[in-house]
Protein backbone atom coordinates (compact mmCIF):
# COMPACT_ATOMS: atom_id res chain seq x y z
CA UNK A 1 0.00 0.00 0.00
CA UNK A 2 1.68 2.85 -0.97
CA UNK A 3 1.08 6.82 0.73
CA UNK A 4 -1.91 8.08 -1.43
CA UNK A 5 -3.33 4.92 -0.84
CA UNK A 6 -3.42 5.21 2.86
CA UNK A 7 -4.14 9.07 2.94
CA UNK A 8 -7.27 7.68 0.91
CA UNK A 9 -8.27 5.08 3.95
CA UNK A 10 -7.82 7.40 6.02
CA UNK A 11 -9.43 10.70 4.87
CA UNK A 12 -11.89 8.94 2.12
CA UNK A 13 -15.79 8.47 2.88
CA UNK A 14 -16.44 5.68 5.78
CA UNK A 15 -19.67 4.50 5.87
CA UNK A 16 -20.96 6.91 8.38
CA UNK A 17 -18.56 9.83 8.67
CA UNK A 18 -15.80 11.51 5.91
CA UNK A 19 -12.77 10.98 7.65
CA UNK A 20 -11.03 9.09 10.39
CA UNK A 21 -10.86 11.84 12.80
CA UNK A 22 -14.83 11.78 12.40
CA UNK A 23 -14.87 8.16 12.81
CA UNK A 24 -12.46 8.43 16.12
CA UNK A 25 -15.11 10.97 17.54
CA UNK A 26 -18.33 9.13 16.32
CA UNK A 27 -16.51 6.25 18.64
CA UNK A 28 -16.08 7.87 21.90
CA UNK A 29 -19.15 9.87 21.56
CA UNK A 30 -21.05 6.14 20.81
CA UNK A 31 -19.89 4.81 24.17
CA UNK A 32 -21.82 5.64 27.36
CA UNK A 33 -18.50 5.71 29.31
CA UNK A 34 -19.80 7.22 32.72
CA UNK A 35 -22.48 4.06 32.66
CA UNK A 36 -20.37 1.39 31.87
CA UNK A 37 -18.63 0.14 35.01
CA UNK A 38 -17.49 -2.69 33.40
CA UNK A 39 -15.54 -0.53 31.03
CA UNK A 40 -13.38 1.23 33.94
CA UNK A 41 -13.06 -2.12 35.46
CA UNK A 42 -11.16 -3.05 31.73
CA UNK A 43 -9.55 0.10 31.92
CA UNK A 44 -8.58 0.19 35.57
CA UNK A 45 -6.89 -3.53 34.96
CA UNK A 46 -5.16 -1.75 31.68
CA UNK A 47 -3.64 0.36 33.60
CA UNK A 48 -2.63 -1.72 36.35
CA UNK A 49 -0.82 -3.98 33.94
CA UNK A 50 1.16 -0.72 32.24
CA UNK A 51 2.18 0.38 35.85
CA UNK A 52 3.22 -3.91 36.73
CA UNK A 53 5.51 -3.33 33.82
CA UNK A 54 6.93 -0.23 34.19
CA UNK A 55 7.52 -0.76 37.60
CA UNK A 56 9.18 -4.50 36.69
CA UNK A 57 11.22 -2.74 33.49
CA UNK A 58 14.39 -4.30 35.26
CA UNK A 59 13.41 -7.51 35.81
CA UNK A 60 12.64 -9.53 32.75
CA UNK A 61 11.35 -12.53 34.29
CA UNK A 62 8.40 -10.55 36.09
CA UNK A 63 7.78 -8.69 32.25
CA UNK A 64 7.72 -12.13 30.61
CA UNK A 65 5.05 -13.43 32.77
CA UNK A 66 2.91 -10.34 32.11
CA UNK A 67 3.47 -10.67 28.32
CA UNK A 68 2.28 -14.03 28.42
CA UNK A 69 -0.48 -12.80 30.17
CA UNK A 70 -1.42 -10.48 27.66
CA UNK A 71 -0.71 -13.25 24.83
CA UNK A 72 -3.01 -15.35 26.42
CA UNK A 73 -6.23 -12.41 27.08
CA UNK A 74 -5.29 -11.41 23.41
CA UNK A 75 -5.71 -14.82 22.28
CA UNK A 76 -8.99 -15.19 23.83
CA UNK A 77 -10.29 -11.46 22.51
CA UNK A 78 -12.59 -13.59 20.04
CA UNK A 79 -14.18 -16.44 22.58
CA UNK A 80 -14.72 -13.45 25.25
CA UNK A 81 -16.25 -11.13 22.46
CA UNK A 82 -18.97 -14.28 21.71
CA UNK A 83 -19.50 -14.01 25.40
CA UNK A 84 -19.74 -10.32 25.97
CA UNK A 85 -22.09 -10.46 23.08
CA UNK A 86 -24.18 -13.45 24.56
CA UNK A 87 -24.32 -11.93 27.59
CA UNK A 88 -24.24 -8.02 27.64
CA UNK A 89 -27.37 -7.41 29.08
CA UNK A 90 -26.31 -8.60 32.48
CA UNK A 91 -23.41 -6.40 32.28
CA UNK A 92 -24.09 -3.55 30.10
CA UNK A 93 -26.78 -0.94 28.69
CA UNK A 94 -26.21 -1.91 25.17
CA UNK A 95 -24.74 -4.59 23.09
CA UNK A 96 -20.73 -3.34 22.28
CA UNK A 97 -19.84 -6.74 20.75
CA UNK A 98 -20.43 -6.84 17.12
CA UNK A 99 -19.23 -9.93 14.82
CA UNK A 100 -16.08 -8.77 13.97
CA UNK A 101 -14.92 -7.64 17.47
CA UNK A 102 -14.15 -3.73 16.68
CA UNK A 103 -15.18 -2.80 20.07
CA UNK A 104 -13.39 -5.12 21.84
CA UNK A 105 -10.39 -4.76 19.52
CA UNK A 106 -10.18 -1.23 20.60
CA UNK A 107 -11.15 -0.94 24.01
CA UNK A 108 -8.86 -4.16 24.74
CA UNK A 109 -6.81 -5.21 22.00
CA UNK A 110 -4.61 -1.79 21.14
CA UNK A 111 -3.90 -0.83 25.01
CA UNK A 112 -2.73 -4.49 25.43
CA UNK A 113 -0.35 -4.75 21.99
CA UNK A 114 1.00 -1.41 22.79
CA UNK A 115 2.05 -2.97 26.60
CA UNK A 116 3.22 -5.42 25.04
CA UNK A 117 5.54 -3.66 22.68
CA UNK A 118 6.78 -1.58 25.89
CA UNK A 119 7.75 -5.20 27.29
CA UNK A 120 10.03 -5.90 24.21
CA UNK A 121 11.54 -2.37 24.23
CA UNK A 122 11.94 -2.57 27.96
CA UNK A 123 13.42 -6.27 27.19
CA UNK A 124 15.82 -5.46 24.14
CA UNK A 125 17.13 -2.42 26.80
CA UNK A 126 17.90 -4.79 29.40
CA UNK A 127 19.60 -7.30 26.52
CA UNK A 128 21.71 -4.45 25.57
CA UNK A 129 22.71 -3.25 28.66
CA UNK A 130 23.56 -6.81 29.53
CA UNK A 131 25.73 -7.72 26.44
CA UNK A 132 27.84 -4.24 27.74
CA UNK A 133 28.20 -5.72 31.02
CA UNK A 134 29.70 -9.04 29.58
CA UNK A 135 31.87 -7.23 27.16
CA UNK A 136 33.18 -4.68 29.85
CA UNK A 137 34.13 -8.14 32.13
CA UNK A 138 35.74 -9.43 29.17
CA UNK A 139 37.78 -6.66 28.33
CA UNK A 140 39.07 -5.89 32.11
CA UNK A 141 39.69 -10.04 32.19
CA UNK A 142 41.80 -9.72 29.11
CA UNK A 143 43.92 -6.48 31.16
CA UNK A 144 44.53 -8.89 34.11
CA UNK A 145 45.35 -11.50 31.86
CA UNK A 146 47.55 -9.47 30.27
CA UNK A 147 49.20 -7.74 32.88
CA UNK A 148 49.76 -11.64 34.81
CA UNK A 149 51.32 -12.47 31.58
CA UNK A 150 53.60 -9.25 31.64
CA UNK A 151 54.80 -9.30 35.24
CA UNK A 152 55.41 -13.33 34.63
CA UNK A 153 57.41 -12.24 31.70
CA UNK A 154 59.31 -9.50 33.66
CA UNK A 155 59.83 -11.61 36.37
CA UNK A 156 61.17 -14.53 34.36
CA UNK A 157 63.59 -12.21 32.73
CA UNK A 158 64.37 -10.98 36.07
CA UNK A 159 65.44 -14.55 37.68
CA UNK A 160 67.18 -14.72 34.07
CA UNK A 161 69.38 -11.76 34.28
CA UNK A 162 69.68 -13.06 38.17
CA UNK A 163 71.07 -16.23 37.36
CA UNK A 164 73.48 -14.82 34.58
CA UNK A 165 75.00 -12.50 36.67
CA UNK A 166 75.46 -15.16 39.69
CA UNK A 167 77.34 -17.69 37.52
CA UNK A 168 79.38 -15.29 35.57
CA UNK A 169 80.24 -13.87 39.22
CA UNK A 170 81.19 -16.74 40.76
CA UNK A 171 81.35 -19.50 41.04
CA UNK A 172 78.62 -22.39 40.11
CA UNK A 173 78.95 -25.51 38.44
CA UNK A 174 77.20 -24.19 35.80
CA UNK A 175 80.30 -22.28 33.84
CA UNK A 176 82.51 -25.28 34.34
CA UNK A 177 79.82 -27.54 32.34
CA UNK A 178 79.30 -24.70 30.16
CA UNK A 179 83.59 -24.59 29.43
CA UNK A 180 83.49 -28.48 28.87
CA UNK A 181 80.88 -28.54 26.24
CA UNK A 182 82.63 -26.33 24.73
CA UNK A 183 85.99 -27.75 24.15
CA UNK A 184 83.82 -30.80 23.00
CA UNK A 185 82.58 -28.94 20.26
Amino acid sequence: MNIPELQAAFSGPHAYTQNFLEDVQAFVHAVAWREEHWLWAVGSFEALLWILVWLNRRHWERQAFIFILITAILSSAERLNRLGSQHWKAFSTQNYFDEHGAFLGVVVGIPLLLCQLLIVFFLLREASVMVIKVKRLELKQKYVQKKKEEAGAAAAAAAAAAAGTSSAAGGTGDTASFEESKKEQ
